[in-house]
């Protein structure tokens, strides 16, 4: 849902102050760097809300929708609203996706930090190990995480989420030309085929990891819709539609 109610906004918004507030009470008592986790992740919070917001984006589509359905910057929650005009910046939402980032940093923070200390204990003498584990830990869920969390995409219903579905099955067939590994794929829009074929034409918004952007595949699917007989990689500034 793009557009939050009041209601929601305040809810979300007082449930991720509390569990802010909870976790640093936490790390107040497990450390006595609790002030500089506390103002790293403050610092990290809005930078990930604004890296979020030019990393997932999902442009207004037509599938599915009478007339054209909005589009979103941002993730886990949506910083800005996109129109056919443009995008528009919602400063409330994205205090609202900095707070989600806050909780989250604070959370794995103090997961790694109970982790470290089971697996290495306190000495001293084994500091740099202790660092370099801990980034390991710190930075390897975050490389992973398209593998197993996906990014925002067009909702589609009917018959273009099954062409979809069945476009993204025969993805692996055009990755080997991006100049990253794909990793994960979003959808972006389910339209005609632009060499006026019988079928539909899918794009799909590719990501490595981290979540790096690579750009956009297109597949140009069959009549029926079950298999793609043309398709390939674009750059991040291409489209599928030109």
């Amino acid at each position: 849902m793009l557009e939050w109610a009041t209601w929601q906004v305040a809810a979300l918004g007082i449930i991720l102050i509390a569990a802010a507030v909870l976790l640093v009470i936490w790390w107040r008592q497990q450390s006595y760097r609790w002030a500089l986790v506390l103002v790293l992740c403050l610092l990290l919070a809005p930078a990930m809300s604004f890296w979020s917001s030019i990393a997932f984006e999902v442009a207004p589509y037509r599938a599915g929708c009478d007339g054209v359905c909005p589009g979103q910057r941002g993730a886990p929650v949506a910083t800005h609203l996109c129109e056919s005009l443009g995008c528009e910046f919602r400063p409330t939402t994205f205090t609202l996706n900095s707070l989600v980032y806050l909780v989250l940093f604070l959370a794995w923070g103090g997961i790694v930090q109970a982790l470290l200390r089971r697996i290495i204990g306190e000495s001293h003498r084994i500091a740099a190990g202790r660092f370099f584990l801990g980034l390991g830990l710190l930075i390897a869920p975050l490389a992973l995480a398209p593998v197993f969390l996906p990014p925002p995409q067009a909702h589609v219903r009917g018959d273009p989420q099954r062409v979809a579905i069945n476009a993204q099955r025969e993805a692996y067939m055009y990755d080997d030309t991006a100049p990253l590994p794909v990793v994960r794929l979003a959808l972006e829009d389910v339209r005609p085929r632009l060499d006026e074929q019988p079928g539909l034409r899918v794009c799909l918004r590719t990501y490595s990891y981290f979540y790096l952007p690579i750009g956009f595949m297109y597949l140009d699917m069959t009549p029926e819709g079950v298999h793609s007989n043309s398709g390939g990689m674009l750059p991040r500034d291409g489209s599928c539609w030109r």
